[in-house]
C-alpha cells in the first residue's frame, strides 16, 4: 500500500514559497521553542481532509484542505499589511504553477482579518485568514489482479480479451 498524501512536502513547498517571496519565515501555529523575530507568519490546519462529495474513490482521491494563516507583528499595520500581501501571494500565477506541478489548486481564501490575542495584544499584533485548497492524491492501493482465468484447460488472459473486443 501507498504512503497517504504527506502533507508535510506540502506545507514545506507553501513555506519555502513564502520566505522566498516576502522574506518572512513561517512556522506552525503554538509551537514550543523561543519566540520568533517579529514578523512573521504561521499555519495551522483547520481541517487538513475534507471530503469531497462527488469523489468516493481511494485510488488519486480529491479532497479539500483548509488552512490558517496569521501575520504576526508588533503594529496592527505591519500584520494586516502582511496578510494582506499573503492573499495575494497565493493568488499570484507564479503561486498557481507552483501549485499546478505539486496537484494542489488554490480555491480561493478568506477575507483578512484581526485575529489578535487580547492577553498578547501588548505584545503583537495578528491578522489572518483561512486559506482553501484542492488535492489531488497521489495515492494508489496495491490491488492484486486476475491477468489470466484458465477454463476447461484453456487460458483467457485480459490481453488477448481486449484485443478480441
Amino acid at each position: 500500500m501507498d504512503k497517504p498524501y504527506d502533507t508535510k512536502a506540502l506545507m514545506a513547498l507553501i513555506i519555502d514559497d513564502i520566505k522566498q517571496e516576502t522574506g518572512i519565515d513561517c512556522f506552525v501555529a503554538d509551537s514550543v521553542g523561543p519566540q520568533q523575530k517579529y514578523p512573521f507568519f504561521t499555519f495551522d490546519f483547520v481541517d487538513p481532509h475534507i471530503n469531497l462529495p462527488f469523489t468516493d474513490n481511494v485510488d488519486f482521491e480529491q479532497f479539500e484542505m483548509a488552512i490558517h494563516f496569521d501575520a504576526h507583528a508588533k503594529s496592527i499595520y505591519t500584520a494586516t499589511d502582511l496578510a494582506n500581501q499573503l492573499t495575494k501571494l497565493f493568488k499570484t500565477q507564479a503561486f498557481s504553477l507552483l501549485a499546478e506541478q505539486n496537484n494542489f489548486y488554490v480555491i480561493d481564501s478568506d477575507s483578512v482579518e484581526s485575529t489578535d490575542n487580547v492577553i498578547s495584544i501588548q505584545v503583537e499584533y495578528r491578522a489572518g485568514f483561512e486559506l482553501h485548497l484542492r488535492i489531488c492524491d497521489s495515492f494508489q492501493d496495491d490491488i492484486q489482479t486476475i491477468d489470466s482465468v484458465d477454463i476447461n484447460g484453456t487460458s483467457l488472459s485480459a490481453k488477448n480479451t481486449q484485443e478480441k473486443g
